[in-house]
C-alpha cells in the first residue's frame, strides 16, 4: 500500500469508499458527504477521481 502525501510511514485504516445501495453507487468523501448515486461502480470511480483531482487543483492554486 502506498503512503499517502506528507506521512512517512503506513498506519491507518482504509474502508471502501463505495456502496451499493438499493442498485445505485455512492462514494464518500474524506470530508464526510456521500455522493451518488451513479449507475454503475465505474461511473462512481470516474466521478471520484474527477472530484479528487479538483481538489487538489483547489490546494495548488490556494482555492478552498
Amino acid at each position: 500500500m502506498d503512503v499517502r502525501k506528507g506521512e512517512s510511514e503506513k498506519h491507518w485504516f482504509r474502508s471502501d469508499r463505495f456502496s451499493l445501495v438499493n442498485g445505485k453507487w455512492f462514494f464518500q468523501t474524506r470530508e464526510g458527504s456521500v455522493e451518488g448515486p451513479y449507475d454503475t461502480h465505474q461511473e462512481a470511480e470516474t466521478v471520484l477521481l474527477l472530484y479528487l483531482r479538483h481538489s487538489d487543483d483547489s490546494l495548488y492554486h490556494g482555492v478552498r
